[in-house]
């Protein structure tokens, strides 16, 4: 690898590494380096001898050539090497010793208003150097947004209006653009790639009653329209709905139609990567596959038409080797994903950049302005600031959000709290509103419930790995041993008996329980942070309910009350906990699936996981959603969520049950509150026997 030329600009990742090895070579190996992203705090570079940290400016370090940032660093390390001495003759002797080409006292950015709004608006500063005793930089404003092919200045939204098939927008400069609208995209004809071929579909609202197929439901198709002619005459469409709308198949949906938006590029957070993949799957089918991305050093497959990576291993980041205090780069080089030519990228939970200074932020910045269209999808785009929600606009709608500071002057609402002012949410709502109604689409959650069934059942993919899967596959092939041996032997499965199998099954479960704990966390994570409604969570070994309890225990120590209802509790301390969850306006409860089975009224909770799957689904029916259809209920939909390992028993089981139930509400003419009769030994049976085709398929 050549060197840096020092008129080259270093990224952040380098600039720390170089500060790293700098520390290393001058004996201060127990000196940390850290960024600060805060463009108001004007500093280039600062010396804590305290926490014996470097803190190096991201802008500093974004906009200069490596000559001037190495010269901080060689600064700021000079000072760490001196203490006490300032800048006076002792200092300045060790800064010309490491390598200081410049000794003037310690400076600063000091960046106009002007250029901190471009630097957040999405522009770049080019600097040039002045060569004199001292090297001064000048800055020049340079726009990613897109500008006005009449006069080339930044294209800046007045007015928009439609007319007939016509988008006509008026931009400040006068200039107008016109955009011809879409037409009749089937959108109401899509049907998840699962689905039976020769169904002959009969339709409970979103599923197929014959056959595994689903469907979009009416505010699903009609978001997919609102998307279609938001990428008319902008970058992106938000997608912003209650959790648990589907947001994921309203991106999916779009893309189905629109064979020109690949290939396409996911970022989501880590913990949910295999359940876009699995949806992309279901929504898309086979020829759609994609390629997840879990390390920096992952080559991207050319060729695909989806990829996945996380918000985590965009950012760059490096680390100490503490034995050998080598600094490692780490971070995923998203040159490599330009280089594949993505069309479009979907940013789930696009909260996560609210922040347009910060290396995140800036990261997911570089890819949008490759492509061509960004669909930004949350429940909360903002959560506290309506500054938060800047960074978004601005990717979605350059045109109408091309500055930091008008955004903050015009839609951000500010207070007098004591003696501070504070930034609030949102102001003039309703103006608001109707200024994005073109880029950005919300449903909330009782606005369409009737478009879902009374109970709704949805799954949420995880996926098994390192230890976990291991011990998971090993539990499979014992159990395929045991199964294939009895019927070598000539015996009838039907006669291998429910509690045997069971028995048989029982460390796969476990196995399976523990691995999904992390899943399941990010799940109330994600629950808690997009709803104000409460949560059930039903799961059967005693260890799984003990580690889950305490570390969300842990986790929302004094925000959310966290309860615990599992077989050992008497009547009294059952029916006490009970009450306390009702009465509680926002909580969370673990509850052991078998001890929860009856005598438990959850009447003001509608939201269930079933984080462990019961092979008797009379169990988990009793559970959810039995303890919840009570007396007192007001919720008209009872959702139930399945966290579910990709690739696992859970599938098969799943695939059985609903089957079972769908075929069951058919013939009892659709009435989704009846509760099937099960025969476990029948799903024992199924539940064997697809577990060893699909290992003895997996084989092959």
């Amino acid at each position: 690898m050549e060197p840096m030329s020092d008129t080259a600009r270093m990224t952040r990742s380098e600039a720390v590494s170089f500060c790293h090895t700098r520390l290393m070579e001058l004996g201060l190996s127990d000196w940390h380096v850290r960024i600060n992203t805060d463009m108001t705090k004007g500093f280039l570079g600062m010396c804590s001898h305290r926490d014996k940290a470097i803190i190096l400016s991201a802008q500093h370090i974004d906009i200069h050539d490596a000559l001037m940032v190495k010269n901080t660093i060689n600064h700021e390390v000079a000072h760490a090497l001196t203490p006490g001495h300032l800048h006076d003759d002792v200092w300045r002797a060790k800064a010309k010793e490491c390598g200081c080409y410049d000794t003037s006292p310690c400076s600063s950015l000091s960046f106009t208003p002007e250029a901190i709004d471009a630097i957040r608006s999405g522009a770049t500063l080019e600097v040039e150097v002045e060569e004199q005793i001292i090297r001064t930089p000048k800055y020049k404003v340079t726009r990613l947004q897109d500008k006005c092919v009449e006069c080339g200045k930044v294209a800046v939204e007045k007015r928009t209006w439609e007319l007939n098939d016509t988008r006509f927008i008026l931009l400040e400069c006068g200039h107008l653009i016109l955009k011809d609208l879409p037409k009749a995209t089937p959108f109401h004809t899509m049907i998840s790639a699962d689905a039976d071929p020769n169904c002959k579909h009969e339709w409970d609202k979103t599923f197929c009653l014959n056959c595994k197929a689903k469907r979009p439901a009416q505010f699903q198709i009609d978001s997919m329209k609102f998307v279609e002619s938001a990428f008319v005459s902008n970058k992106g469409a938000g997608v912003f709905h209650d959790m648990g709308l589907g947001k994921t198949i309203i991106s999916y949906g779009y893309l189905k139609y629109h064979p020109e938006a690949f290939p396409v590029l996911c970022i989501v957070k880590s913990g949910i990567l295999i359940q876009f993949f699995t949806q992309g799957l279901i929504w898309l089918g086979g020829d759609y596959i994609g390629q997840v991305i879990r390390t920096s050093k992952d080559p991207v497959i050319p060729g695909l038409k989806m990829y996945f990576i996380s918000y985590d291993l965009l950012i760059p980041k490096t680390r100490k080797n503490k034995n050998t205090g080598q600094v490692i780069q780490q971070g995923f080089d998203i040159q490599k994903l330009i280089d594949r030519g993505i069309k479009t990228v979907i940013l789930d939970e696009c909260q996560l950049i609210k922040n347009p200074d910060s290396s995140r932020t800036q990261q997911v910045r570089k890819l949008v302005a490759k492509v061509d269209h960004v669909i930004p999808l949350s429940g909360t785009p903002w959560k506290n600031r309506g500054s938060e929600f800047f960074s978004v606009l601005n990717m979605i709608a350059p045109y109408k959000f091309s500055s930091h500071q008008g955004f903050l002057n015009r839609w951000v609402e500010y207070y007098w709290d004591g003696n501070k002012y504070k930034e609030g949410g949102i102001r003039d709502i309703p103006g608001f509103k109707e200024y994005v109604k073109d880029i950005v689409i919300r449903y909330e959650y009782d606005e369409v419930m009737a478009e879902f069934p009374e109970v709704n059942r949805t799954l949420y993919y995880t996926e098994l790995e390192g230890s976990d899967r291991q011990m998971y596959d090993e539990s499979v092939s014992d159990f395929v041993a045991w199964w294939n041996s009895k019927v070598i032997g000539g015996e009838d499965p039907n006669a291998f008996g429910a509690d045997n199998i069971m028995a048989k099954l029982a460390r796969m479960r476990h196995i399976l329980g523990i691995a999904k704990i992390p899943a399941t966390i990010d799940f109330v994570e994600e629950f808690l942070e997009e709803t104000e409604r409460k949560l059930t969570i039903f799961a059967h070994h005693v260890d799984v309910i003990a580690i889950l309890y305490d570390k969300l225990k842990t986790k929302y120590a004094g925000q959310i009350p966290i309860f615990k209802l599992t077989s050992d509790l008497d009547s009294n301390a059952r029916f006490e906990l009970q009450e306390k969850f009702n009465q509680t306006k926002r909580a969370v409860m673990i509850a052991s699936t078998l001890a929860s089975g009856e005598g438990i009224n959850l009447q003001t909770c509608s939201d269930a996981v079933l984080m462990e799957r019961q092979w008797n689904p009379a169990n988990e029916d009793q559970a959810a959603p039995g303890r919840f259809k009570r007396i007192g209920q007001l919720a008209k939909q009872i959702n139930i969520t399945c966290i579910t390992g990709h690739g696992t028993v859970d599938d098969h089981l799943h695939g059985i049950v609903e089957g079972k139930r769908r075929r069951f509400h058919k013939t009892m003419n659709k009435d989704t509150s009846q509760v099937p009769a099960w025969n476990v030994n029948d799903i024992m049976k199924e539940l064997g026997e697809a577990i060893a085709k699909g290992y003895s398929k997996g084989k092959k």
